[in-house]
């Protein structure tokens, strides 16, 4: 297939902590990263969250939704001058391959990972592997679907949420954004979380032409089904999406698409 992203310029919106990932994955497909966060995260510190964390030893299952959870609840812990070692007794799952990895960087091994890394498919398939899995423990960012919760709620299943983490818009990307945009030396724009396209539309809000120049008309790219509807529902019509929900699944995605149109 040679290298259909070779020169292509791809905006990466997510996280400053998530992207320098993203960028080495691209710059290996020889595309050309262009770095603009339009998000931060923030460890959200609780009072709940100490307590829910000095009584691990109550749930029988622990649940990562991201790999920022797993980041974030491991800093609380250390925080309250705890270790990996309160979860010895609990099983622990993860939503997909990126979580799971984060968990083993931490010294744990993961009990159950959904075949689909979606928190819907994690929950309907972690329910019917596991139908009376006891307490569990939910750790999650502030930004959280309800997939999960309604289908533990649905099931009667007793468990807790720990917010470890809060995704805030970095204001300071706007001046970036818009310039790279008005430049138009943008191929793609790539989207990882449905909290991406909200801070695209709010940081474009005060150019309204521009801003919908992109949404009708630029290639973006999106993680999987959940981004894409957040980016529909805003007016982006090209979209692709991978049928792996991966950073790599993106990129293959990607590379497909030019190397359809080379030929």
């Amino acid at each position: 297939m040679g290298k259909p992203l070779a020169g292509k310029r791809v905006l990466i919106t997510r996280s400053e902590q998530q992207a320098e990932d993203f960028a080495s994955k691209l710059e290996e497909a020889e595309a050309v990263p262009v770095i603009v966060p339009l998000l931060r995260l923030q460890k959200r510190e609780a009072q709940s969250n100490k307590q829910i964390l000095s009584k691990l030893h109550e749930f029988t299952w622990v649940f990562f939704t991201s790999a920022n959870g797993v980041k974030f609840f491991f800093e609380q812990l250390r925080d309250c001058g705890l270790d990996s070692g309160q979860l010895e007794n609990s099983r622990v799952a993860a939503v997909g391959r990126k979580t799971r990895q984060a968990l083993h960087k931490q010294g744990l091994s993961v009990d159950f990972t959904p075949e689909k890394y979606s928190g819907k498919r994690m929950a309907t398939e972690f329910m019917k592997k596991y139908p009376d899995p006891g307490p569990v423990l939910l750790v999650c960012g502030g930004l959280a679907r309800q997939d999960i919760p309604l289908q533990l709620e649905r099931q009667k299943v007793y468990f807790q949420k720990a917010v470890v983490y809060d995704t805030l818009i970095n204001t300071v990307a706007r001046d970036d954004l818009l310039s790279f945009i008005r430049e138009g030396k943008l191929d793609v724009y790539t989207f990882t979380s449905p909290s991406t396209v909200k801070a695209f539309m709010k940081l474009t809000s005060d150019e309204p032409e521009l801003q919908q120049k992109v949404v009708s008309e630029a290639l973006t790219v999106c993680i999987g089904p959940t981004t894409k509807e957040a980016a529909g529902k805003q007016g982006f019509t090209n979209i692709l999406v991978p049928k792996d929900y991966t950073l790599e699944g993106m990129i293959k995605q990607l590379a497909r698409y030019y190397d359809t149109e080379r030929n």
